[in-house]
């Protein structure tokens, strides 16, 4: 179970792979080197998995609503032609 925490000294965020409980000594921050995490509640209880989308924009599982994902944020779906549909595959001296 991975565990979102916050440097007590620099507020740098990051992911441990257990429970900040279950470990002897606890890994340095990456930004400070210092030892001192506290568990970031708000990012622990957010729903990742609905916001994640497996379309052909991107050939990974990523955000909904990034720069070339064919489904905006809010879940509708963008189409060629549309003013915010970005292509990577677009050549601007094609289309003067």
């Amino acid at each position: 179970m991975r565990c979102h925490v916050r440097c007590r000294h620099c507020a740098t965020r990051r992911c441990l792979k257990r429970k900040l409980s279950e470990y002897l000594r606890v890994p340095t921050c990456e930004v400070c080197g210092k030892r001192d995490y506290r568990v970031d509640r708000w990012m622990n209880r957010r729903n990742t998995t609905r916001m994640t989308c497996t379309c052909a924009g991107y050939w990974f599982p990523h955000r909904q609503g990034s720069l070339f994902c064919w489904s905006r944020a809010d879940g509708t779906q963008r189409y060629p032609g549309d003013p915010d549909f970005a292509d990577r595959n677009y050549d601007g001296l094609a289309a003067a």
